[in-house]
């Protein structure tokens, strides 16, 4: 039986396959499986985007940022208040093609389209700083922020990510504190996972 949400997702994911540093790289994910499932489940919106190169992601998030309003030919993107990152990171950043996009550039492209949204970084070490991410969240006025603080490993990561998007969708209001109180039910029930992938949520 579905479950019905007010929520609905939009994940953009790297290109983790190709890479120009190793082109002998083969390694893949794709988390488009684990959204359709979600979709099913909660019979919520799904918006995917795969992206090779910053000049992507920097479009997409400029797209959905100037289209956010929508009319009645396009779709209103505000209505996507959970915000999917799957990607490498590095500290602070996203790592793209060798290169790192700060979060502070992040908030620069979105110009106030994560307002009010969960911001959720599928990406090592991204949340590396406790008070970088909170000046992240505040500056882009999300409602929440979450990821990892270290490097993990991606079938870890992938079961967290998967956790905490059935967990938000599960919600009528969101409870920012089920992931930043340790008491709290979510945190008790994958505690283990959490604490080995260095879990950090704001």
């Amino acid at each position: 039986m579905k479950q019905h949400t007010s929520h609905n997702i939009i994940c953009l994911e790297a290109e983790w396959e190709y890479s120009e540093q190793n082109p002998k790289n083969r390694f893949s994910l794709n988390t488009l499986p684990m959204l359709n499932w979600l979709k099913e489940a909660y019979d919520c919106d799904v918006i995917y985007r795969r992206f090779r190169t910053k000049s992507d992601l920097k479009y997409y998030l400029e797209y959905f940022r100037t289209h956010a309003k929508g009319d009645d030919e396009e779709e209103d993107f505000n209505k996507y208040d959970i915000i999917y990152f799957a990607c490498h990171g590095e500290k602070k950043s996203l790592w793209i093609e060798g290169q790192t996009v700060p979060l502070t550039t992040l908030v620069k492209w979105a110009k106030g389209f994560f307002k009010d949204k969960v911001i959720h970084f599928g990406s090592c070490r991204t949340m590396s700083n406790k008070i970088d991410s909170k000046h992240f969240k505040r500056e882009c006025q999300a409602l929440m922020v979450s990821g990892y603080q270290k490097s993990v490993d991606a079938m870890d990561s992938s079961i967290a990510d998967i956790a905490i998007m059935n967990d938000l969708l599960s919600q009528e209001d969101i409870e920012v504190e089920r992931y930043t109180d340790r008491d709290s039910e979510f945190y008790q029930k994958y505690e283990s996972l959490l604490d080995s992938l260095d879990f950090h949520a704001c």
